[in-house]
């Protein structure tokens, strides 16, 4: 699915279909180059899902995100500013993946070998590209 987006109220209505997708346990690879507006598209996954506001995790690199019910939360990682797989050990990223549910938003996935990820979670990779008009976005979601 592709879509293109010229205001926050085009992202609302992709963030409306791309929650269609997911199921118990699902992860969301965002790619794009700085500023596409990975951290604005999980912005309003949280707000569409009652959340406080979301922010962008670069300097802590993970930031978890519930639900005023607590019943549904997001744990958003930006994996930009990683060295290597042996920095992202240090976070508690696999430990992540013991959730009995989860919804997991990852920016920069390139960052980590996606083969090493769990096989029983379902994975979406959402590719944001900025068009010409740089406040117009190509937005490719495709579940893998």
């Amino acid at each position: 699915m592709t879509y293109l987006t010229r205001s926050i109220k085009d992202l609302e209505f992709v963030v409306g279909e791309l929650k269609s997708l997911f199921k118990d346990r699902t992860i969301i690879l965002l790619e794009g180059p700085v500023g596409a507006g990975k951290t604005e598209l999980v912005k309003a996954l949280a707000k569409s899902l009652g959340m406080q506001e979301a922010a962008s995790p670069s300097f802590a690199i993970h930031h978890r995100y519930e639900s005023a019910t607590g019943l549904r939360a997001i744990d958003h990682l930006d994996l930009y500013r990683l060295k290597d797989q042996d920095d992202l050990e240090s976070t508690g990223f696999w430990d992540l993946f013991a959730q009995k549910e989860g919804l997991v938003a990852i920016e920069w996935p390139e960052r980590v070998d996606q083969e090493l990820l769990p096989l029983n979670w379902h994975k979406i990779k959402i590719e944001i590209k900025m068009t010409e008009n740089q406040n117009h976005r190509s937005i490719e979601i495709s579940q893998i």
